[in-house]
Formats: C-alpha cells, structure tokens, sequence
C-alpha cells in the first residue's frame, strides 16, 4: 500500500462526504432526525465540527503525528469496531482512524446511529482504497473474523459481556487485542464568570444532553451554585433556545430534586435537567453536580473517579499535577484526541 496516495484519498474522501452538497448525508440527516434518533441541532454541530477539523488539513496531520508510512502501518491486520450509539457520529473518529491505518475495517455500528456513520463508510467504500470495508448493525455478520483487534468504547459492565458474546461467534480469539474505553465523563474548573467562559460551560455540559465521556458532568468552583445560579441559568435558556434538548429525564429526576430539597441541598431545577452542590459521583443522567473547590479539589476528585474521568478542563491557569484541556474545546476536540489516553491510530501499530 502507498500509505502517501492512501492518506489522500481518505482524506478526498471525507472531504467529499462533508460537502452540503452530498444528498446522500442530506438524507441520512434526515432520517435520523425523522426517527427521533438525535436532534438536527447536535448533528449540525457534530458535522460542521468535524468539517472543520478535516478543511483544516488534520487527517494529514494525525497520519503525519501517527507517523504512517509503507513501513509503519496496520496493513493486513483485521480490526473489528464496536461503534456506541450514544452521540451522533460517536464512532466516527474509531472507524477514520482504522481505515486512515492500513488495517481491514469491520464495524458493527449501533443501531442507535445506523446512518450517518454508514454513508461515510459507503463513500470510503467507493473511494477504491485497498482495505476492506465492511459494516452491519447485525454483530452476528462478524461471525468467523477472526479480528486481530477491537475497538471498544462503553461501559466497565458491558465489557465482559460484548467479549462472551465475540468468542461465541468466533469473531475474535485467544490473541485478538482488545482495546477498551469504559470513561464515563469530564470535570471542569471554572475560575471566572466572563460570558465567553459560561458559555463554553455550557456548551460542555448541555450539547447532546450531556451524554458522551467529554461531556461536562462535574464543576468545581471556588464560587457557590447559588452565586451563580441566576446567571447560569439565563445561559443555558439561550442555549436551549437554540439547541432544544430531544430526550428528556426520567421521573426519578423528580425524586433527586425531592431529596435535595428535603436535606437542604442546594440545587437548580431546569426543567429538563437539574444541577446539584454535591461532590457525589454523578452517576445519573441529565444531572450536572456542582462542588465548591479549588485546585486540590479537582485533584482528589479525579483521584477517587478514577478510569470513569475522561478529560479535566480548565479555564485559566493549568492544573499541577494532572493533565488538562481548555474548556471552550470540550465538545470540539482534535481528531487525533486520545480516548481513555489511548490514541486510535498508535493502538493500532502496538
């Protein structure tokens, strides 16, 4: 494989796809939309972010950073991808990644987000790279692979369970890698209340309804929620103004409110989601906790979380001690970003 005529035509390719021009990616919108699968707000923004990502030149950066060439590459190696359903194009970055490698594409795709991803694939498909491509949202089609690696991105739970599941179809064996990613969430310092800063805040927390490991679910702040309650909350009214939550809580929500109103907690209820001053885990959806801290905080926090913290953002100074993002890229990362610490592309030449 000449990995420099591969890396352009993937590229060509994805740039190809991303065009409004492409009706194919007009009508895989409009079906997830039609579904109810996620709102045409957050594919908007999961498009034109990765639009961006790709005119600005980084799938020939993240090859260049990988260091690919026809001696460093995943050529002939299977890898099969277990793609999540949680966001819109959540297993874009795995499946570009693989391909971009060398390696022969498998990927199951979740039958949560069974389009968009799908006419990507299908335009790497015409694209005549040399690997193979192929995808089902059917994980019995992967029956004999054989798969020399797996993709995985999901919960610590799930794991063992989607591995029986793999052997049982002798999809994988005793020497497939398997390389996972069980990060729940991300923790954010916010230090000042500037209108730029709460609006990234927001952003981080609210796009997508707070799902996906990037997500915001934990601040810590030197400032208490109810100095900032009012103020936060009249951005997150213009950001729902723009960007309509679709999926909306489950009524034990209702109970949480109920029990933090019975032991004097405070809390903001928003109707659709609701923010807490605790330094609890956050382990329900639709829930933002809110804990009064400094740097030492965000470091005993990100301690006792362990593997389920993705990323710790920051809006000013870094963070002795830990590795951090600024904030205002939470929900706009790189391409080549590293799950879990894990990059895809440097899994796959291990």
């Amino acid at each position: 494989m000449q990995m420099k005529s591969h890396i352009s035509k993937v590229s060509q390719a994805t740039r190809k796809w991303l065009q409004p021009y492409n009706q194919s990616l007009k009508k895989a919108i409009d079906k997830t939309v039609e579904e109810g699968l996620f709102s045409f707000e957050d594919i908007k923004f999961q498009i034109r972010t990765l639009k961006q990502k790709v005119d600005s030149g980084q799938i020939e950066e993240w090859a260049k950073r990988a260091e690919l060439s026809e001696i460093k590459n995943s050529v002939g190696q299977k890898v099969l991808c277990l793609h999540a359903g949680n966001l819109p194009l959540v297993g874009f970055q795995d499946a570009l990644g693989t391909i971009l490698s060398g390696a022969d594409y498998y990927g199951k795709l979740s039958k949560k987000d069974p389009y968009l991803l799908s006419g990507f694939l299908k335009m790497m498909d015409e694209a005549h790279l040399d690997n193979q491509i192929q995808y089902s949202t059917e994980l019995a089609d992967f029956k004999d692979l054989q798969a020399d690696k797996v993709l995985f991105a999901g919960s610590e739970e799930s794991v063992d369970p989607v591995k029986e599941k793999l052997f049982k179809l002798n999809a994988v064996n005793d020497n497939t890698e398997f390389v996972i990613r069980t990060a729940k969430f991300s923790i954010a310092y916010l230090d000042n209340e500037e209108p730029d800063t709460l609006r990234d805040m927001i952003e981080a927390v609210f796009r997508y309804g707070g799902k996906g490991c990037r997500s915001v679910a934990v601040i810590v702040s030197p400032f208490t929620l109810s100095k900032v309650k009012c103020h936060f909350t009249d951005y997150v009214e213009e950001f729902w103004l723009n960007n309509p939550q679709l999926k909306k809580p489950k009524e034990n929500l209702v109970y949480q409110f109920a029990f933090n109103k019975a032991i004097e907690r405070d809390q903001a209820w928003l109707d659709d989601f609701l923010v807490q001053e605790t330094d609890d885990f956050p382990d329900q959806e639709f829930v933002l906790n809110w804990v009064v801290g400094d740097h030492d905080k965000v470091k005993e926090l990100k301690s006792r979380f362990g593997n389920s913290v993705q990323t710790v953002y920051r809006t000013g100074e870094s963070i002795d001690g830990i590795k951090t993002e600024f904030l205002s890229n939470a929900q706009t990362p790189d391409l080549w970003w590293e799950p879990d610490g894990i990059g895809v592309i440097d899994s796959l030449l291990r």
